[in-house]
């Protein structure tokens, strides 16, 4: 039989949040699992890298696959690549994500890595660990002879071969993925939108999801697991109105609460107040701006006074919202993050549930807003690791006012989030206290606070441990224990 091994590389700050299932390797698992594959799958957020290399002394697999996301879990896969080359040199490691699929040529030019899968890995990776020739596998970037190679794009999957998906749930251990009955679920792919900045403009913007009724059975296993809350993460959740109608009346009949993401300008009274009947307590919008001309310049194809109306919907129909906002965007001036902050003030004034965040742009190469910043001085990273070094919450070094972009997001960090206004925590409480100094009077120079959050970057990422520690449950807004079986 056929053996793989698939690996969900650690990720920063991972502890500090409900983790979301790794679905990127979960469902090329099951898609290999239906294909008489064997096939075994590690989580380092939770497994420790020393059962990896056990499970390959004891499978001898030939293929090893990692999801890699920009940023950060690079330096995590990048080392747990080089601990299984140096014990078993003649393992092929294959990289899939976002990541490799944008810089396949750059990925392979590491030596810890064989292969790089490009798009939707299902059937790549499916026909690569079983044995078809290398030159026939569509959406694959391999090595030979010195040269790096990449055959055709492969075909994203069907809607119907997305429904023939499940989660395969004896490979993870379900509890570590729910805190106090909240869980983040994932049901569909693809985005018809085309945001300047998002990659999913690179790929096939075809909408695919599971229909209605498959919904309900994989979330009927979820509620076995004890699951009462769900955020689910779909780029566009709301895609099929017959699908959420019958979502809708299966969320109140098992009484369901749960969050998803909307445009701020598909949403009217009537949706918001059905979702909030059917056991909706928040809805995510992507507002990005405060100012038209960047928004026009993002191709959002939204308007401000959308993004107001959404508030006063939301106010109206008695949810929360969730923005999240850019800054540090190619074009953006001074006067565009005033605007911004403004609108931020303003939507916070008509809906006090509301939370927010402010990000810092990163141009990824292939998307629309890439060119515009390599025009304003943008110089990507070279290599690999360089890449792992990306954070949304620090400034590339073309923009200017570096500090002041870093003190706004951080402060954004604080002043929007409600774990923030927890009042058993003295710490809380003295970060909040100076952040509302700094939001309520635009003061956004040097930030002693945001110094020390880098410096203590990793020290604070590890004394969060969920293991035998709290979490924050987003839906209570609430610290409760966690231990790690």
């Amino acid at each position: 039989m056929t053996k793989s091994i698939l690996i969900y590389p650690q990720l920063e700050f991972a502890k500090v949040q409900i983790p979301t299932p790794p679905y990127s390797i979960l469902f090329i698992a099951d898609y290999l699992l239906k294909r008489n594959v064997d096939v075994e799958l590690f989580d380092l957020r939770f497994d420790d890298e020393s059962q990896v290399l056990n499970a390959i002394s004891d499978k001898e697999p030939e293929f090893i696959g990692v999801s890699v996301m920009t940023g950060p879990q690079i330096q995590y896969a990048i080392k747990i690549c080089e601990l299984i080359k140096k014990e078993f040199k003649n393992i092929k490691i294959v990289w899939g994500g976002v990541h490799a699929t944008i810089l396949p040529t750059q990925t392979l030019q590491n030596n810890l890595i064989d292969y790089v899968i490009r798009g939707e890995g299902e059937k790549t990776y499916h026909e690569l660990v079983s044995g078809r020739n290398l030159n026939h596998i569509n959406g694959l970037s391999y090595k030979k002879e010195k040269k790096i190679i990449h055959n055709p794009d492969s075909a994203i999957l069907t809607n119907l071969e997305i429904n023939e998906l499940s989660i395969p749930w004896t490979l993870i251990k379900p509890h570590r993925y729910i805190l106090n009955g909240s869980f983040n679920a994932i049901t569909s792919r693809g985005c018809p939108f085309r945001c300047a900045f998002c990659y999913n403009t690179l790929f096939n913007n075809v909408w695919r999801g599971w229909t209605a009724e498959r919904c309900i059975q994989e979330l009927d296993r979820c509620l076995d697991f004890g699951v009462k809350k769900i955020t689910f993460y779909d780029d566009y959740f709301f895609a099929n109105s017959k699908r959420i109608e019958d979502l809708f009346t299966y969320f109140k009949e098992r009484d369901i609460k749960w969050k998803a993401e909307l445009r701020v300008n598909r949403l009217n009274f009537a949706l918001a107040q059905d979702a909030k009947k059917h056991g909706c307590t928040q809805m995510y919008f992507g507002a990005e701006s405060g100012s038209q001309r960047v928004l026009n310049l993002l191709n959002k194809n939204i308007t401000t006074n959308d993004i107001i109306e959404s508030a006063k919907i939301t106010k109206n129909a008695d949810l929360s919202a969730d923005y999240s906002w850019m800054i540090g965007i190619p074009g953006e001036n001074k006067a565009d993050r005033e605007k911004t902050i403004h609108l931020i003030k303003k939507i916070k004034k008509i809906n006090p549930e509301s939370e927010f965040s402010i990000k810092i742009l990163f141009p990824y190469p292939g998307t629309g807003i890439y060119n515009l910043a390599q025009q304003k001085g943008f110089k990507p990273p070279s290599n690999l690791f360089d890449w792992s070094k990306i954070r949304r919450d620090r400034a590339s070094n073309y923009l200017k006012n570096k500090t002041q972009l870093e003190t706004i997001s951080l402060t954004s960090a604080i002043i929007g989030r409600k774990v923030f206004e927890l009042k058993n925590i003295p710490i809380l409480k003295l970060i909040r206290i100076l952040a509302e100094f700094r939001w309520n009077h635009e003061f956004f120079g040097f930030g002693v606070e945001n110094f020390y959050f880098k410096i203590f970057r990793d020290l604070i990422d590890k004394l969060m441990s969920r293991r035998n520690s709290a979490g924050y449950d987003p839906f209570t807004h609430e610290l409760v224990s966690v231990k790690e079986n």
